[in-house]
């Protein structure tokens, strides 16, 4: 076992800003959607793609950057993957096209997921066996990020144009790689050489994957968020363009919704020494599918609201909120020779879900919530059948609680 410093209040900063720079980059935006189509000349619905586009790069990137982090170091994926991003976020701001803004959107991507996925193995080398709750404490960030941002954006939008949420991002993620050099110093003692190569790679995933518990938090992590950002990706045109909130109220119904999240996560980081992963996982996929089909039925039972929609999301938020942190922490705990590795899939199976429902959404969009609405529910289905499905057996076993190794 290498040797580091006791963890600092500082360093833990860092990685919380460093695990919410992709939802920063994202959320933030979102409330501008329109005012982008429409200085970029783009037809309506298109800057749908840039979200997926985003977090299809986001996701594919951590397969790669996980595992050359196992082999290299921590430290200098890092910083490569942070300048990566400031010179996206860059072009994003003097693009002239949909199709360029959304090129830029791409590379963001690819440097946003250096800083997620590398700031979950780095919690993981210097937290050791304590890292659960540590893990948990930074998807909280990341989840406050999801609450603050859109409001901010709104805001942003509404006084000084489409242009400032991206200059906010930039901002961000200057402040990220400018923490990073002066104070963290590699984490990773355990440099594996063959780590990255394409055949161990392959053998690797391969391996995680035989694991039930690995599967089963992978899958419905995937389904979970897929569920969640159907709803993000199509909350502004519902509530801006079919509701007819302003930017800046729609920011704020948003960030009330979605303040679920950061109680879901909380609860996770406080109980899940106690409970153990796989319990909470359970719980907050219940929630998730509970409120989903709940805003099914009301939809179809009423037609679209403010209330109607909203209300039922707390529930989904909640449960995602718990899931999240736990499904990570269940998955990363048990691989501490290959955190990279791990934490790299866990983002994946996050971001494959959201690609999925983004692309999906923007394929079969009306004009009406309905697309929204009802992959919303499939998405949350898929969830909730892969963690009944593949959790380990007995039932008495699974309920149980877990120990995290060492």
């Amino acid at each position: 076992m290498h040797r580091y410093p006791l963890p600092s209040r500082a360093l833990l900063l860092i990685l919380v800003a460093l695990t919410a720079l992709g939802e920063i980059s994202t959320q933030l935006i979102i409330p501008s959607l329109g005012a982008i189509e429409r200085v970029m000349g783009a037809q309506s619905g298109t800057s749908v793609l840039a979200l997926s586009a985003f977090v299809a790069a986001f996701g594919g990137g951590q397969l790669l950057l996980g595992p050359l982090s196992d082999r290299i170091g921590r430290r200098p994926v890092l910083i490569a993957g942070l300048l990566v991003y400031l010179l996206a976020t860059l072009w994003m701001l003097t693009a002239s096209s949909m199709s360029e803004f959304i090129g830029a959107r791409v590379l963001q991507g690819l440097g946003a997921c250096a800083a997620l996925v590398l700031a979950r193995a780095i919690v993981r080398d210097v937290w050791q066996a304590q890292a659960a709750p540590a893990l948990a404490l930074t998807v909280i960030g990341m989840l406050c990020a999801i609450v603050v941002s859109p409001m901010i954006g709104g805001l942003l939008t509404v006084f000084f144009g489409w242009q400032a949420p991206i200059l906010l991002a930039l901002l961000v993620g200057s402040a990220a790689v400018l923490a990073v050099l002066a104070l963290y110093r590699e984490s990773n003692r355990s440099l594996d050489p063959q780590a990255g190569k394409l055949r161990s790679l392959v053998g690797n995933y391969a391996d995680l994957l035989r694991a039930r518990p690995f599967k089963m938090f992978a899958l419905t992590l995937a389904g979970t968020y897929g569920a969640m950002f159907a709803v993000i990706a199509g909350s502004s045109a519902t509530y801006i363009g079919l509701l007819k909130l302003s930017s800046a109220e729609y920011g704020i119904t948003f960030g009330a919704i979605v303040s679920g999240l950061i109680a879901g996560a909380v609860f996770t980081q406080r109980t899940i020494m106690r409970l153990g992963p796989q319990r909470i996982v359970g719980i907050g996929v219940a929630l998730v599918f509970t409120g989903a089909l709940a805003t099914v039925a009301i939809y179809l039972a009423f037609g679209l609201s403010v209330l109607g929609l909203s209300l039922p999301q707390v529930l989904v938020t909640l449960g995602g909120g718990m899931l999240l942190p736990a499904a990570v922490a269940g998955a990363v705990m048990p691989n501490a020779q290959r955190a990279g590795l791990a934490a790299g899939f866990m983002g994946f199976a996050q971001m494959a879900g959201a690609t999925c429902s983004g692309v999906l959404l923007s394929l079969l969009q009306d004009g009406t919530a309905w697309p929204m609405v009802i992959l919303h529910g499939l998405f949350a289905a898929a969830a909730f059948s892969a963690f009944y499905l593949l959790r380990p057996r007995p039932v008495l076993a699974a309920l149980a609680p877990q120990k995290l190794p060492s």
